[in-house]
């Protein structure tokens, strides 16, 4: 069988006219967008974030039941939105609406090349663990951030799953034949990798910059110029929750994930106490945000 794949000149293919026409993903989620508003013009309050959030009863239950669970752990239940932003505080629950919202979209996004239970799993853990890196190399108000960068970071793979499956199972085969890794065949193939086109929906999006960044300068942490900690975090809790989901070996973590670490100053011992607590924590959040 032939698997090299077509140039990508041939394929006429970029990211804009992949993207062109989609209403779903021109973008962000309204809800999201509303709290934005909210959040950037002084003359609002907390009441108005609190009110845009209730007027969505599905994203407010899932923030709650999410602000209950081990995510947080906080001793006492929280039993209302204001309650809520009074403990997290309004950018911690910008970036959780995010998250709820943005599962929500993209949940059931129908693929021929990837189980989504498995997918979602992935990402989960992996936004976890990145979490829980962050907070083992002190970076308390990017906690959030990190945990919605890992949420975020494969949502490129789904959209070319679905809508180039063939130009995706070639660049799949290329990958699988050893010479060029997953991102490189991808390039091959059809000209961008999925996390390139991950990077431009956040940008599209308008959502933060750190998100932008670490998408853009995925497996390349050292050479991004801004949020290169954070870039390290989500590259290597990614790569090991992509181990961990599908039951594969140590041997077949790529070499660069310990310097990867070593970028953010991740010890061995905060690795595996981060590991720890995103296990402690996935059933729970998974759950909540999968609803399996």
């Amino acid at each position: 069988m032939n698997h090299t794949p077509p140039n990508s000149w041939e394929t006429g293919l970029d990211i804009d006219s992949l993207l062109r026409g989609d209403v779903q993903l021109a973008s962000s989620p309204e809800i999201y967008r509303k709290l934005c508003q909210i959040i950037e013009d002084p003359r609002k309050t907390v009441r108005d974030a609190e009110q845009v959030i209730e007027h969505d009863p599905g994203v407010s239950a899932r923030l709650l039941r999410l602000v209950n669970s081990a995510f947080y752990g906080f001793p006492r239940q929280i039993v209302s939105i204001a309650h809520a932003i009074s403990l997290i505080g309004m950018e911690a629950l910008r970036q959780l609406v995010l998250a709820t919202t943005v599962i929500e979209r993209f949940g059931r996004y129908a693929n021929p090349l990837m189980e989504m239970r498995v997918f979602w799993h992935m990402s989960v853990w992996g936004a976890l663990l990145a979490r829980e890196l962050g907070r083992h190399s002190r970076m308390e108000p990017d906690l959030e951030p990190l945990f919605v960068c890992g949420l975020l970071h494969e949502i490129g793979r789904l959209v070319i799953y679905a809508k180039i499956p063939e130009l995706a199972r070639a660049a799949l085969l290329l990958a699988e034949g050893g010479a060029f890794d997953e991102t490189e065949a991808e390039r091959l193939t059809y000209g961008f990798d999925h996390y390139q086109l991950a990077a431009e929906l956040a940008r599209r999006w308008q959502l933060p910059q750190v998100i932008v960044t670490t998408l853009a300068w995925h497996g390349r942490p050292e050479e991004a110029e801004d949020f290169r900690e954070q870039t390290a975090i989500v590259t290597a809790s990614l790569v090991l929750s992509r181990n961990k989901v599908l039951g594969l070996g140590i041997e077949k973590l790529p070499p660069h994930y310990k310097e990867w670490l070593a970028l953010a100053a991740v010890s061995d011992a905060a690795l595996e106490q981060a590991q720890a607590q995103a296990d402690e924590q996935f059933d729970a959040v998974s759950n909540l945000l999968l609803g399996s």
